[in-house]
């Protein structure tokens, strides 16, 4: 990259200045307070424009310190080259960062062009103002190299920017403290502090409502004016491209070469994509078939793990086949074995169920012989018997001595009353010896029935227990034969173990058999699984024209991978081929040929332009002091901005600390990873740019010095590796000045950017200084220099 040249309206004290600058080194040799550090500033600027952060002190806004002393447009012109192409850059300034207008033209047709944004400087070179003032822009006295993280995203050509590395410590222990101070409930606690801040913060906005609606009532009256500028600056442009009608062949021929440029960028974007043909015979693979092939490459890794977890030992396929000749004929099921088992639960209650059995009829005949036979003799009371029959032949022989006695007779009534006593007596004692005899005969009746019904009582429970005993033995003997034939199928013999012990066994055994075939079977399928796959992938490869290999991986990615370059090249070609006809559209080609001719006069034109220049003016001046209206309003919405951005801010943090913790544990490992692997992108390129320029610098060729991950320089004094700051203060400028040179030769590789040098010797010595010289005659034929410099001692003129 080159700068051409430039032209200065206004900017700071520098006014109407215009510069043509040369390839390799560019001498301004001027005296103090001449403008140099502003001219500097203004070429840094006009790439970045101002800062729009807000410094604490308003002297310390580079808008205010640069604004014009004498008044007048505030800004200027830069006329540079890039990538073949010739660009300028036209910036005016406000008092705002809304205020400032940007225009970039392509000096090839004098037109306005959008290659870039108002961002051009962070753009081109890919860094920041900040990372640009520490790499290719070094003042006097601030020669001090330090790493940025817009420094550290372009040394390890990163898409976004990273954290700042020269940081890190300060971040593990920022992360450490964190961890230490979160707390929602104590009064010290962030997240309290937080929700009385985000109350203190809401009242405080309510006040700010006024302003908003006079900056609103202001920008409206603003965009009117503005408008009516517009138009005003658009019949001007048709005024200003009537005086160019006499450059209009020109023109015409610049058309015709963007055109045939457009027409050969084509060409080679078709060559490109057809140098795809012999990649891909076949048709090209999506994406979507490529990450189900990533996902097969994944499943083949999961399938080798699983073969190699359930693939069986040699001892377990010995095991196996041993059970499987064994379960050959049939496999018992678990239903069979637990049902055996409760066979011989029950064979064990009938055996137990025997021996009560023959204890309770051993007590039973014990009850028997113990049981004594009742007398069952009849007491026949003969002496009752024998006194009735004897009173009673009394009473009948004195009965029949009475009738044989005369009635008169003195013994008659006496003899019949003896005799009738005698006899009834007699009678009475029959009568009641039968009654006593029945009734004992009654007893013994009952007793001998009472003892039959005994006797039978014992008898019957014995009779029982005796048909229980021999159902018993039968079932026993049924689940004895049943289970010693069940357990020989399967070559058990009950007899050598105890059949419940066998049938446990069988159960293991079983059990084993049934995991080592699971296993087998799942191993079997897995490798079939993992054979289909590996088939299919090299299938894909081969359809597709490539041949994988044994690392299917690395062939799946170089196949996407051309894949993608394939679509690349398809979509720029598209796009060239759009571009082409876009511009045939918007150009009519047979028109370039024709002359046009401006109806009015070259005076008459600059009398209209100057009547439009004058409105203009007063519209400006118009527009500047609503401008100056909407700053004071603004640094109210300013501050209002901010708060709502901090209450936004407390918010979101305030949802966010909830989960901080776990984050910033994560964080912190990630970090100490990212720091390792990010310092060995570019550390290499950056000690080799620093050892060269530091020999060309002092002439030592010695590498007593070491540059670490931080791109921080340590020199070796006293036998040990010590910190540059304690060092004079010419040697840590000569130190800076080598790291900054080797920082911007590792971050532009290609095409390399332009070096302002605002007077960085001036506390190098002599010596240093003739080496100074060299050195930038060296790299004068890589970069364009721009050296400032107010002593003729410090000239480099011999390195020009």
């Amino acid at each position: 990259m080159k700068l051409r040249s430039c032209h200065i309206d206004n900017f700071g004290k520098l006014s109407d200045l215009h510069l043509e600058f040369q390839d390799g080194v560019n001498l301004f040799h001027e005296p103090n307070a001449w403008g140099k550090s502003t001219l500097a500033a203004f070429l840094r600027v006009m790439f970045y424009g101002f800062d729009s952060k807000r410094e604490s002190g308003l002297f310390d806004k580079e808008r205010v310190v640069f604004r014009p002393w004498q008044g007048g447009t505030y800004g200027g012109e830069l006329d540079f080259s890039y990538q073949g192409k010739e660009y300028r850059i036209s910036r005016t300034f406000g008092k705002t960062e809304k205020t400032d207008v940007f225009h970039l033209y392509d000096l090839s047709t004098n037109l306005e062009c959008h290659d870039f944004s108002s961002e051009i400087g962070s753009e081109i070179f890919g860094l920041d103002s900040a990372s640009f003032k520490r790499s290719a822009f070094i003042a006097q006295n601030d020669c001090e190299c330090c790493s940025t993280d817009a420094i550290n995203a372009k040394l390890g050509n990163l898409v976004e920017n990273t954290n700042d590395i020269n940081n890190f410590e300060t971040a593990q222990k920022k992360i450490h403290d964190r961890m230490n101070k979160l707390s929602p409930d104590r009064a010290t606690g962030s997240m309290k502090k937080r929700t009385n801040m985000i109350t203190l913060l809401t009242e405080e906005l309510r006040g700010y409502d006024a302003a908003e609606a006079s900056y609103k009532k202001i920008t409206e009256k603003l965009t009117e004016k503005q408008e009516q500028r517009k138009e005003l600056a658009g019949i001007r442009d048709q005024y200003a491209k009537a005086l160019q009608v006499a450059s209009e062949e020109s023109r015409r021929e610049g058309i015709k070469q963007a055109y045939a440029a457009t027409k050969q960028e084509e060409q080679e974007k078709k060559a490109a994509l057809d140098a795809f043909a012999d990649v891909f015979p076949g048709q090209v693979p999506q994406d979507e078939e490529f990450a189900k092939q990533n996902q097969d490459v994944q499943m083949l890794g999961v399938l080798k793990t699983t073969l190699f977890n359930l693939g069986l030992t040699e001892e377990e396929e010995n095991r196996l086949q041993e059970l499987g000749d064994k379960f050959e004929n049939q496999i018992p099921s678990e239903e069979k074995i637990t049902e055996m088992e409760k066979e011989q639960e029950r064979f064990a209650k009938l055996k137990e169920e025997k021996t009560q059995l023959e204890t309770k009829m051993s007590y039973f005949e014990a009850m028997a012989m113990k049981r004594e036979e009742p007398d069952y003799t009849v007491k026949n009371r003969l002496p009752m018997m024998i006194c009735g029959i004897i009173l009673l032949v009394i009473g009948a022989a004195g009965g029949v001595l009475s009738f044989l006695l005369p009635q008169v007779h003195k013994f008659f009534l006496p003899l019949l009353a003896v005799s009738v006593v005698a006899a009834v007596a007699g009678i009475v004692l029959l009568v009641v010896r039968k009654v006593q005899v029945s009734k004992e005969e009654e007893k013994v009746r009952a007793l001998r029935v009472q003892h039959l019904e005994e006797e039978r009582k014992l008898r019957g429970p014995v009779e029982e227990i005796q048909k229980t005993m021999e159902e018993a033995s039968k079932e026993a003997s049924r689940i004895e034969q049943e289970t010693k034939h069940f357990l020989e199928q399967y070559q058990m013999v009950p007899g050598e173990k105890d059949a419940r012990t066998c049938l446990y066994e069988l159960r293991s055994q079983l059990q084993e058999y049934e995991r080592l075939r699971s296993r087998a079977g799942k191993s079997d399928a897995a490798r079939q699984e993992f054979e289909r796959k590996q088939n299919s992938l090299l299938a894909f490869g081969k359809e597709a024209g490539m041949d994988f290999g044994e690392d299917l991986a690395a062939g799946i990615s170089q196949l996407q991978m051309k894949a993608t370059e394939y679509r690349i090249a398809q979509k720029a070609y598209a796009e060239a081929r759009k571009k082409r006809e876009l511009f045939e559209q918007e150009h009519n080609m047979k028109e370039l040929a024709a002359v046009e001719k401006c109806p009015y006069s070259l005076d008459e034109l600059n009398s209209m332009i100057r009547d439009v220049d004058e409105r203009s003016e007063d519209i400006r001046e118009a527009i500047e002091q609503y401008h100056h209206q909407l700053e004071d309003l603004q640094d109210q919405l300013d501050i209002r901005d901010e708060k709502e951005q901090q209450l936004s801010i407390c918010r979101q943090e305030q949802e966010e600390e909830q989960h901080l913790y776990e984050t910033l544990r994560l964080t912190g490992e990630f970090l100490q990873n990212a720091k390792e692997q990010f310092s060995a992108r570019y550390l290499g390129p950056i000690e080799n740019g620093f050892g060269k320029y530091y020999t060309l610098l002092t002439g030592d060729k010695e590498k007593d010095w070491m540059v670490d991950a931080n791109i921080e320089v340590q020199m070796k004094e006293q036998g040990e590796m010590r910190e540059t700051k304690w060092l004079s203060a010419g040697y840590q400028d000569l130190l800076g000045i080598c790291m900054r040179l080797a920082l911007v030769d590792a971050m532009y590789p290609k095409e390399k950017p332009f070096l302002v040098l605002d007077d960085p010797f001036v506390n190098l010595d002599e010596e240093k200084m003739a080496h100074g010289n060299e050195l930038f005659g060296k790299i004068s034929g890589e970069y364009q220099i721009l050296y400032f410099t107010c002593h003729a001692s410090r000239n480099i003129e011999n390195a020009k």
